[in-house]
């Protein structure tokens, strides 16, 4: 197996794999998704393999091509798609209707040309479908946690003020506006103290920030760099409720997303507020699991944190399930297993084909 990514920060490459990293531009983004496209393709050009496996259209575009023109599978992991999220990153975009039909048109190619499609959620496989995608050539394989990584839980202390706990990126579709908006709602009614883990730096924080400011909540929240992996069961560890406050949005609602954020506030065994969108309903049950409400209300998510914090055995009882469902449905053996069906399946197919000999 060869394994080719972008160089890390660290520089770090996995064990016991041919993992080879490419050096990328520090600055603009299509600079570093073509440079990227490019290696893949000297890559693949160089070395052709059996079988190719891929997770954007930036490296996909010359996997599949070069799959077709040797008759070898392709296999898309299809988490994200540029005309989807890539307007939330440059809002020129949005106009630029040329460019995103190019988008567009490259991802449907890479659709039609793979052999299987993974997507982490069934509103994934729908969006797959509506792109045209047969159902048979798609495989629904969820996220995981590594619950190794989460000491049993104790339960949380019933005190104010309630702390708060949000992981993640500060990107639109995550929700963080409506969050302070709700922190807004809070005051002078409940007493909270939110940490909010993300990268502290580019237009997205600082509009968070210019939020955060005009609301006058500065005092209610802390908003931190990234952890390392390591760090986060201790800092989950620390909060009441964890927080998920997901808009009904098209990255969410119709392109569909596995939040890994909220898998690992289920493994710290912590109640999870959340937002009541389609995706968070593959992993939250309302009531057991999980407490939902209505999405890009600041109201509904501010009421939301008063009654858990006037239930406090609400909270024990929530993170507890939470717990328990992550060690029943969501620990990464699970995920393991899943890729390998659909490797097995895979092989099996190629090979009553006379396409492939997969050792």
């Amino acid at each position: 197996v060869t394994i080719l990514t972008p160089a890390g920060p660290e520089g770090r490459v996995l064990d016991g794999l041919d993992h080879r990293t490419v050096a990328l531009p520090q600055e603009g983004f299509l600079q570093r998704a073509l440079a990227f496209r490019e290696a893949a393709q000297e890559l693949l050009t160089r070395e052709p393999p059996d079988l190719v496996w891929f997770r954007s259209p930036w490296e996909g575009v010359p996997a599949v091509r070069e799959a077709w023109r040797r008759g070898t599978p392709a296999v898309y992991e299809a988490h994200g798609f540029p005309s989807v999220e890539l307007p939330a990153h440059h809002p020129g975009l949005r106009t630029r209707e040329k460019t995103l039909e190019r988008l567009v048109a490259e991802e449907n190619m890479l659709l039609q040309g793979s052999e299987l499609l993974i997507t982490p959620s069934r509103t994934g496989s729908l969006f797959l479908q509506r792109r045209g995608v047969p159902p048979g050539r798609i495989r629904v394989v969820p996220n995981a946690v590594r619950l190794e990584r989460f000491p049993e839980p104790a339960p949380p202390a019933a005190e104010l003020p309630l702390r708060l706990a949000y992981l993640g990126t500060l990107a639109p579709w995550q929700g963080l506006g409506t969050l302070v908006e709700a922190l807004a709602h809070l005051k002078g009614r409940l007493e909270v103290r939110l940490r909010v883990v993300g990268t502290r730096k580019g237009v997205w924080f600082r509009e968070l920030r210019s939020l955060i400011r005009g609301l006058g909540v500065r005092g209610m929240l802390e908003v931190e760099g990234p952890l390392a992996p390591e760090q986060v069961p201790a800092f989950l560890a620390q909060s009441q409720v964890c927080l998920a406050p997901l808009p009904d949005d098209p990255r969410n609602s119709l392109q569909g997303c596995c939040p890994i954020k909220i898998l690992e506030y289920m493994a710290a065994g912590r109640a999870v507020l959340a937002t009541r969108v389609s995706p968070v309903e593959e992993i939250l049950e309302h009531g057991r699991t999980g407490w939902l409400v209505r999405p890009g209300s600041p109201s509904a998510l501010a009421e939301g944190l008063l009654t858990l914090a006037a239930r406090p055995e609400l909270v024990e009882a929530l993170g507890r399930k939470a717990r328990a469902e992550a060690e029943a449905g969501w620990a990464h053996p699970r995920f393991e297993a899943a890729l390998a069906a659909v490797l097995g399946e895979l092989r099996t197919s190629l090979r009553s084909q006379g396409r492939l000999a997969l050792r």
